[in-house]
């Protein structure tokens, strides 16, 4: 998906991955993290908020949730993260990681919310007067009050499949009544996922019905006497929509993919401030009559992948592209197929580039930061294995 924009934009990446990998310095099944890059991109990020009074917290479950990258972005801008799940927060909080915002996508469980109120997060998301009752029975037993933002959605909203949940728009004011007993919680905003899609021509994201469900919301919010405080707006949150969404009244996004420069948005054009800063390296293995196959672990079910580049040359390795098939989503990806090329000839053992949509947290894969690919001097600075 951005293997093009990323031979265009980052080509020091590629020719860096290959080499570690032939050199021995990392295994097949592994992320190659572009460090400087990636401050890079996170400093436009925090720039161009700043510029439009704007609140980010960074997202770091697409780079594998690991607390030195989470140090790394803090020290280029962003201050603090969101956390998917319990444990992403868990590990970042017990890294000395800032937590903005835990609990969308992902409740914590009910014997939880004592530790989760332990990191002080700024703002935690709820989806029921349950699960709110829950926080705030453990909120006044630590005698203090934590504010908390809704998630809210309407039925013909773009809900992604496992991500369904919230309170319904057409029952907020009612449950409002309800969330506001609890002495535990104060309520100070909302928040719904995804805001945005690429649109048809591919050239810019535009906002969906989930988007205006949000701010239907702080209306809702604002109608019940409530100080407004954090509208957050998350999906493709990146320097192209930040602008957009101050505009309208949002206050807070969370960068993932910007952060990379991965973003639907970033496949199709290369005039956007963040440049690509991840690469998955692997090795060619086998073959059988039909495919070559690749040593697999880091495959992601919507990926979106289309190919790699292939070879054990810096130089050649540019020309060397050959499409790939996508795994089937029930397989587990021990391996991954490429296609036999008719113009270059494969060898077992030469390093296969990919470049495609990632979230490395749910896979098997290694993670490699590398600083110093710009200037020609690549030094491998940290190495997470995964097991």
């Amino acid at each position: 998906m951005f293997l093009n924009v990323t031979r265009n934009r980052n080509p020091k990446l590629i020719q860096s991955g290959m080499a570690l990998h032939q050199s021995g310095q990392i295994p097949p099944n592994t992320y190659v993290i572009d460090l400087d890059v990636l401050g890079e991109n996170v400093q436009a990020l925090a720039d161009c908020a700043k510029e439009n009074d704007f609140q980010l917290y960074f997202m770091s479950k697409q780079l594998g949730r690991l607390p030195y990258i989470a140090q790394f972005i803090k020290e280029d801008g962003i201050s603090k993260a969101v956390a998917v799940d319990f444990d992403e927060a868990k590990t970042l909080a017990d890294a000395g990681v800032k937590i903005g915002n835990v609990g969308h996508l992902v409740q914590p469980g009910k014997h939880q919310w004592n530790e989760v109120l332990s990191w002080n997060p700024e703002v935690v998301t709820v989806f029921s007067v349950e699960r709110a009752k829950q926080l705030s029975d453990a909120a006044i037993k630590r005698g203090m009050v934590q504010d908390v933002i809704v998630k809210v959605y309407r039925k013909d909203d773009l809900i992604y499949p496992g991500q369904e949940g919230g309170f319904l728009l057409d029952d907020l004011e009612e449950q409002l009544d309800d969330l506001v007993k609890l002495p535990g919680v104060k309520i100070v905003g909302a928040t719904t996922f995804p805001n945005f899609q690429l649109s048809a021509d591919k050239q810019k994201m535009e906002p969906i019905s989930n988007f205006k469900t949000l701010l239907k919301a702080k209306v809702i919010l604002q109608e019940k006497g409530m100080k407004v405080e954090q509208i957050n707006g998350p999906s493709a949150t990146s320097c192209e929509t930040i602008p957009f969404l101050a505009r309208q009244g949002v206050t807070h996004g969370e960068p993932g993919h910007a952060l990379t420069g991965t973003t639907p948005l970033h496949a199709f054009r290369e005039d956007l401030p963040e440049r690509p800063a991840i690469v998955y390296v692997t090795e060619v293995s086998h073959e059988d009559e039909e495919h070559f196959y690749v040593i697999g672990g880091g495959y992601y079910g919507r990926s979106h992948l289309t190919g790699c580049l292939v070879g054990s040359d810096e130089k050649s390795i540019f020309h060397q592209y050959t499409h790939a098939v996508e795994p089937a989503p029930e397989a587990i990806d021990y391996y991954g197929a490429i296609e036999k090329p008719v113009n270059f000839s494969i060898s077992i053992g030469d390093s296969a580039i990919f470049s495609f949509r990632t979230q490395v947290f749910v896979t098997r894969a290694h993670i490699a930061l590398v600083k110093g690919i710009q200037s020609g001097n690549p030094e491998l600075v940290h190495f997470e294995r995964k097991w």
